[in-house]
């Protein structure tokens, strides 16, 4: 390797984009207890955490993502080697996730925490030295790290000193300094969080108690497994003279599936395609096959002219991609209000780019850039107004008419574009029934109340996994780790169907009866292949 190849390496290592999750697990005795939550009785509150922590693996290794995590238990019995910290042992050093983690954590489980025994003696100092020794390994990290974060687990209430909980305080609010998050997860559910780890996270975050929100373990892990992003630090542009500034983030990561590449059957290398066009009464004789000088009849198309639908200036208007590409937009990357208006019922009815969220921006100098925005949400919020504005990103790009929807709980605006008609398809032909019936019965009104309580459930997108991606995950780890393929995973949307179908079986005889024209399907519709030639 010369030495601009090594150069190169390093400076791959050091700067990228990554986050970086290191859980600090306690491991006293009272973690090894069997959960008292209803659906997890059968397994401990140690247990309980693994579980998830390998969801996260799988997670990482199957999207290849370069995120570090790590873990280290503290209250064990035994301590690290040549380590001068007591009752502390690293079970994982924070480093990009391998295979090994997966296997060592599989293995761990199986063997009931074999080697990893809770103390016998308490340890009053133990959370503190605890914060301490993984303030320490973030010290020591020379990569540069978009995010950097302490997971604390646990499941019970401090029962530290007065004197204790001061340090412990202070530590935390020496990790603010250091841009590391602390999070407190308690692995009972629905239980109140004491105010001792409540005054822990607001100390190492630069946040304040009116915008504190308690962390919840499942938007934790979402946000591990597919982080959302601050994609735009804006100004918003209320009126002349008026601007406080705004953090532009994305509600999460689009589900990617795993990359297949086409290999050869004989030496296993990657192949790569190539696109070209041809005449249809063209061929290669086989005789000629090997001759690199005959004339391939490739067919250069023509340039596509977009054309605009309304006349302007008495005429229609025609462009190149190239030429759109360089039209320049006057707006500055800036969020301009136009004007308010009520909230409609059928707001989000038609998605036509996936939203962002809006909130203020914690790290702005201006003065009560905060209370501005705080005082702008609420007022929103309780008027049951949404405003609509400009949005801009970028230098140079497109001007998009968006609406700002207030969510005074999560202390921001959903950020959503407007869809035009052109955005919508015709739906004349589905919605021809409603525009013919004259009027709706109070027996109509009353089947469909019962159908909308009888399928009342949680829908939150965390309990609907991509089927397609569980079972390419399974595939990866049968070929990784070399294991004996396991049953197929749960088509939790298919299983949710089902369910639905159940609950409303004896109502379908009803709708038939009510709506005789309609028609009806038995199953959720297939997507259509295009059949080779």
């Amino acid at each position: 390797m010369s030495q601009d190849e090594e150069v190169d390496s390093q400076t791959s290592q050091w700067y990228g984009v990554r986050e970086a999750t290191l859980f600090l697990v306690d491991c006293t005795k009272k973690m090894f207890m069997h959960s008292s939550d209803i659906d997890d009785k059968k397994i401990t509150y140690i247990e309980k955490f693994f579980k998830l922590y390998k969801q996260i693996l799988r997670q990482k290794l199957a999207w290849s993502m370069q995120d570090w995590m790590g873990v280290v238990l503290f209250g064990t019995e035994k301590s690290d080697s040549n380590s001068p910290w007591t009752n502390i042992q690293t079970l994982q050093e924070l480093r990009v996730v391998t295979l090994d983690d997966l296997q060592q954590i599989r293995k761990l489980t199986k063997s009931g925490m074999k080697g990893y025994e809770s103390m016998k003696l308490k340890n009053n100092v133990l959370l503190l030295d605890a914060l301490t020794y993984a303030t320490d390994i973030f010290l020591k990290i020379k990569t540069v790290l978009t995010k950097r974060r302490i997971v604390l687990i646990t499941c019970y209430d401090p029962d530290y000193s007065d004197d204790e909980k001061h340090r412990i305080r202070a530590k935390a609010k020496s990790l603010k300094e250091l841009d590391i998050n602390l999070h407190v997860i308690d692995l009972r559910n629905n239980w109140p969080l004491d105010e001792f780890y409540k005054d822990l996270e607001m100390l190492s975050r630069k946040i304040e108690i009116s915008v504190y929100r308690r962390t919840s373990l499942v938007d934790l892990v979402q946000q591990i497994k597919a982080p959302s992003k601050n994609i735009a630090r804006l100004s918003f542009q209320i009126c002349d003279g008026v601007e406080i500034d705004l953090v532009v983030r994305t509600l999460g990561r689009k589900r990617r599936y795993l990359q297949t590449k086409p290999l050869s059957k004989a030496t296993n290398q990657v192949l790569s395609r190539s696109t070209y066009f041809k005449d249809t009464n063209f061929s290669i004789d086989e005789e000629d096959s090997d001759n690199e000088e005959f004339d391939l009849p490739f067919m250069i198309p023509e340039e596509v002219n977009l054309e605009t639908k309304e006349l302007i200036g008495g005429k229609k208007l025609r462009f190149t991609r190239k030429e759109l590409l360089r039209i320049k937009h006057l707006y500055p990357p800036a969020i301009k209000i136009i004007g308010v208006r009520p909230i409609p019922s059928d707001l989000f009815r038609y998605h036509v780019k996936r939203k962002y969220f809006v909130r203020a921006d914690y790290g702005s100098t201006r003065k009560d850039n905060l209370l501005f925005f705080s005082a702008l949400l609420n007022k929103c919020a309780t008027k049951n107004k949404m405003i609509v504005c400009a949005f801009t990103m970028r230098l140079n790009t497109q001007t998009n008419l968006c609406y700002m929807i207030p969510n005074a709980e999560l202390g921001g605006f959903y950020l959503s574009k407007v869809a035009f008609q052109g955005n919508v398809g015709d739906k004349s032909e589905a919605l021809l029934h409603y525009d013919t019936q004259n009027s709706v019965s109070d027996k109509e009104v009353a089947l469909w109340k019962k159908t909308i309580d009888r399928l009342d459930m949680n829908y939150h997108p965390y309990n609907f996994r991509s089927y397609k991606l569980e079972c390419q995950i399974q595939i990866v780890e049968k070929l990784a780790l070399d294991k004996e393929p396991g049953p197929p995973p749960i088509d939790s949307i298919e299983k949710s169907y089902l369910i639905a179908k159940q609950k409303t079986s004896d109502l379908i005889s009803e709708f038939y009866n009510m709506y005789p024209d309609l028609l009806f399907v038995n199953g959720p519709t297939k997507a259509k292949r295009t059949k080779k030639k």
